[in-house]
């Protein structure tokens, strides 16, 4: 099989024509992937498990010939073994399978050496060739066990959260789920993941064919969830606006968090609270939407992937005829979340906001900024627990926030609170008592008095941010025993 044509040197207009004569598969190829899996499916059913009694429960086809994604020049199939139950182990699966293949492959065709895929849990990788012509087909044997439609799917996934198993290590038994979920998208979305997985593989595996990098996997949901955002799901859109929209994402990816909620339900306390932890961790975070114990980029080399796509940005098939980047899709790097403000008087106000973002810039929505000066402050509180303030300097995401949530705007009694003051070049901070509804420039004031201090030379700061003299202590949450400090003013 000839390489493909240069991405690099096609033209952004001409993306479409490169992918339908470039990576679009063949009849041809798609028929060699079905013999080969057909050939493996025989091996299995007869040599494989026919004479264990414990047996597999079913062999199934999966991977980008199932998906929809597969490229012209790279034929692969994933074939899932599926076990009866829990009990038998997947490795010992995993090692009777390669035993058996290893003795046999003259028998079946030319075949090179089995080993086990590091990156893919419970699993086998070779590759088959089928005839002297035909081009080598990859082959992955996935050894997962019989989960779904045994219990509601509910259920199966608080067994496997309370299980506390590897991340990702049951998701080959979700792997039905994972080919409906990208096989349900439309033909021209499943053309873009063709070309994003292109990319993968000839100009970042190729270029760092021995770093971690993040599994195609992961491409493809970001690659989705551009496209949910970005076009509201649009089957027609600009090949070239989306590809760029990808690499823009793999290029701010320490930004992304991104979730599902089509499989798992935020109704059961043990998901919502394992899907938390999750989203909590460090980013980037893209959860498996058919496996809520696994972010599928943890751990892996995001910084090559940044760099490799700000390459890409670069060149001409991201660029309109004046040589100026394509505008990409409005994607947000954070699904935004609902938030309904509950007020004691007048009527509620809705917003949508990103859960990273520092609540004082919520604070700064047109409809709640001039409340603030009339000291009111947030609180949330989950059914059954106590009220939980909503500091400034924090993000709903710091207290576990990621979805819709009521929270309510109350009036703050004003009272005398203690304040520290850490001055330049002091070791110990001054205190002083103020209320919550006395302004910064009055503690101010207090502060240059006492350290004998010309007035303007000094500001303020508190969690990092410069406080503004006509706000009061009470807009920037600043409350009991807190830490202020004071800086001399740039010139």
């Amino acid at each position: 099989m000839e390489p493909p044509g240069n991405l690099f040197a096609t033209p952004a207009e001409s993306l479409d024509a490169f992918i339908a004569h470039e990576l679009q598969p063949t009849k041809e190829t798609k028929r060699e992937v079905h013999d080969a899996f057909q050939m493996i499916q025989r091996f299995l059913h007869g040599w494989g498990f026919k004479k264990q009694k414990d047996g597999a429960w079913k062999v199934m086809k999966a991977g980008s010939v199932m998906n929809g994604t597969m490229l012209k020049y790279k034929g692969e199939v994933h074939v899932v073994v599926f076990l009866d139950c829990y009990k038998y182990s997947t490795d010992d699966k995993l090692k009777f399978i390669k035993k058996k293949l290893s003795h046999s492959w003259k028998n079946l065709a030319n075949i090179s050496e089995i080993c086990m895929n590091p990156e893919v849990p419970s699993s086998l990788f070779f590759t088959i060739q089928l005839t002297m012509t035909s081009q080598p087909i990859d082959v992955v044997i996935l050894a997962a066990h019989n989960i779904l439609g045994s219990s509601p799917l509910t259920e199966t996934y608080v067994k496997l959260i309370k299980a506390n198993g590897l991340p990702g290590q049951f998701s080959p038994s979700f792997i039905q789920l994972q080919t409906s979920f990208i096989r349900s998208h439309p033909t021209k979305l499943k053309s873009l993941l063709r070309l994003v997985k292109h990319w993968y593989l000839q100009h970042l595996k190729f270029s760092c064919p021995k770093a971690s990098l993040p599994p195609i996997y992961a491409l493809e949901l970001l690659t989705i969830y551009a496209w949910e955002t970005g076009t509201r799901q649009r089957n027609k859109f600009n090949m070239a606006k989306g590809f760029v929209s990808v690499m823009e994402l793999l290029q701010d990816n320490k930004d992304i968090c991104i979730y599902w909620t089509k499989y798992y339900s935020l109704q059961d306390q043990v998901i919502k609270d394992s899907l938390t932890q999750q989203l909590k961790k460090e980013r980037p975070v893209i959860l498996d939407p058919v496996d809520p114990t696994h972010n599928v980029g943890e751990g892996k080399r995001w910084d090559l992937v940044a760099q490799r796509a700000a390459q890409c940005l670069k060149k001409i098939c991201c660029l309109d005829k004046y040589n100026y980047r394509m505008r990409a899709w409005n994607v947000k790097r954070v699904r935004p979340i609902q938030v309904t403000v509950k007020r004691q008087q007048g009527k509620d106000l809705t917003m949508w906001v990103d859960p990273f973002d520092p609540i004082q810039q919520m604070k700064k929505h047109r409809n709640l900024a001039q409340l603030f000066y009339h000291q009111q402050y947030l609180f949330y509180q989950e059914p059954g627990s106590s009220q939980h303030s909503l500091r400034c300097h924090l993000s709903l995401a710091d207290y576990g926030i990621f979805w819709g949530i009521s929270i309510y705007l109350v009036e703050r009694f004003d009272s005398k609170m203690q304040l520290c003051v850490k001055m330049p070049r002091s070791k110990s901070p001054d205190e002083y008592f103020m209320g919550s509804d006395d302004l910064i420039g009055k503690l101010m004031h207090l502060i240059e008095e006492r350290q004998g201090l010309c007035p303007g030379q000094h500001i303020l700061m508190f969690q990092g941010q410069r406080l503004q003299a006509d706000f009061p202590l009470g807009y920037y949450d600043i409350q009991e025993g807190d830490v202020l400090v004071l800086s001399e003013r740039k010139p």
